[in-house]
């Protein structure tokens, strides 16, 4: 009841559109489907405490081999299965009996009279019960009380015999059984309620899916404009949106990419990090210099956030209703669907969590990949910008004058593969296009960088007195 009522504030408090609201799990109706469930189940001698045994005997006997697995091809008596009906997509619930043939009773499995007589009916077996097979019930399990209730006896108490006599019987009659399923309407409607539900979130994911990753294209256009370093107002605007993407990506919202903990984060987590981030860009003055197309490319990019950290929400408190009602399925009814349905729903969309991948995806490609790092561009020995770029036949790229010492210490082998290219390496090997582009995107830095190797040549040439001489 706690979880229901939470559940319910948790809708409201959020501030989620109606359409999303209406498109919740409707945790409530679905444990007054669990009382129908109930209640079936019962009406059919079904209590809980027979399904937990029948459970339990039907885990140990895959364990020793049942179903041709393990050199055993004899069936258990009792099944209870979750199919998708490929014409409607709905979860089918099947609860199935292999009955012997000799006198209508399930193989294996062991149940309250009242059980019996409807599996014997649907068997089309004549009535009454054969007295021996209800003497056998009540000799290897228990006794049944008048309302059909079982009173277990524990495996451990069953004699040697009395199991031996239970397999010979098997035996005797395997060729010729076959399996019963028992109709469950309000399981069904259980399960069609849900699939209809989690389908309903399915399509709402995709369709904000479709929406955020529209809104990052376009916000990739927008950035684009303002931050071409033709001008100086672009330049500065340019340093500015690459410091913000490279806070965005420290911060690791949405994604821990580190060694301990990673993966997708939780919602909890994923909002602190956004509140950080956030609460930093508030501190930075230079944000106020963006001009007015660029603090309104900045509030885009802040709300896709907020809109993708809602999302992550809702489908949070939606996969712990699930959860939860599935747990209370299992306790109520004694069936295993908890165990089952998440299973089977692991491909499906709303228990992937594929929509935060696919968003995060579309906002480093195309509104990160906008503005590039300096950290993607740094050469790999003296790690500074690699200006001005020289591509080795084995393609990895190094600063020119990190090539240069190279040569001059007849070092033929690449930094990183080890291959022998470097001697080789001429002035045809410089990368006419990445210089350009490192130029353009990196002003400050390559100038930096030609200032040092220039003064590096000068030291070559005029030996370490070079830096002391007051006139040069």
């Amino acid at each position: 009841m706690k979880f229901a009522r939470d559940y319910t504030q948790i809708l409201n408090a959020e501030d989620y559109p109606a359409q999303w609201v209406q498109s919740a799990i409707s945790y409530k109706r679905l444990k007054k489907c669990i009382k129908k469930v109930r209640t079936e189940l019962l009406s059919l001698g079904l209590r809980p405490e027979i399904l937990n045994l029948l459970w339990h005997q039907s885990q140990a006997a895959k364990a020793r081999g049942y179903d041709g697995a393990g050199g055993d091809s004899r069936p258990f008596g009792f099944q209870y299965s979750l199919n998708k009906n490929p014409l409607t997509s709905f979860w089918l619930p099947r609860l199935t009996f292999v009955i012997d043939p000799m006198d209508g009773s399930p193989i294996d499995a062991f149940v309250s009279p009242k059980t019996l007589e409807f599996l014997q009916q649907l068997n089309k077996i004549p009535l009454p019960i054969p007295v021996a097979t209800l003497a056998r019930l009540d000799s290897e399990l228990g006794s049944f009380t008048d309302d059909g209730c079982l009173e277990v006896v524990p495996d451990g108490k069953l004699g040697l015999a009395q199991r031996r006599i239970s397999l010979e019987s098997v035996d005797g009659n395997v060729e010729t059984a076959h399996s019963v399923e028992i109709p469950l309407s309000a399981d069904s409607e259980f399960f069609q309620i849900l699939n209809k539900e989690l389908s309903g979130l399915d399509k709402l994911q995709e369709r904000e899916q479709i929406v955020l990753s529209e809104r990052a294209k376009n916000l990739r256009q927008e950035i684009v404009k303002i931050s071409k370093p033709q001008f100086r107002r672009s330049q500065s605007a340019l340093y500015t949106w690459r410091e913000i993407f490279r806070l965005y990506i420290d911060m690791q919202v949405f994604f821990c990419t580190d060694e301990q903990g990673s993966g997708q984060r939780d919602s909890k987590t994923a909002s602190q990090q956004l509140e950080k981030f956030q609460a930093t860009l508030t501190k930075d003055r230079r944000i106020k210099k963006l001009g007015k197309e660029g603090r309104a490319a900045l509030e885009t990019f802040l709300c896709i956030n907020n809109v993708l950290l809602r999302n992550l929400k809702f489908q949070e408190i939606n996969r712990t209703a699930l959860y939860k009602i599935l747990k209370k399925f299992d306790k109520r009814t004694a069936l295993p669907a908890g165990t089952i349905f998440p299973e089977l729903m692991v491909v499906e969309a709303f228990m992937a969590e594929t929509m935060a991948k696919a968003v995060c995806y579309a906002i480093s490609e195309e509104v990160l990949a906008v503005i590039p790092q300096l950290d993607d561009y740094l050469c790999p020995i003296c790690l500074n910008i690699s200006f001005k770029p020289v591509r080795l036949r084995c393609n990895h790229v190094f600063c020119i004058r990190c090539l240069v010492v190279m040569q001059r210490a007849k070092q033929d082998k690449c930094a990183l593969c080890r291959e022998e290219v470097v001697l080789a390496a001429t002035g045809a090997n410089l990368d006419m296009e990445l210089l350009a582009f490192l130029a353009a995107s990196f002003p400050k830095e390559t100038k930096a960088k030609q200032k040092e190797n220039e003064r590096a040549a000068m030291i070559d040439l005029y030996g370490n007195s070079y830096d002391s001489c007051s006139v040069m």
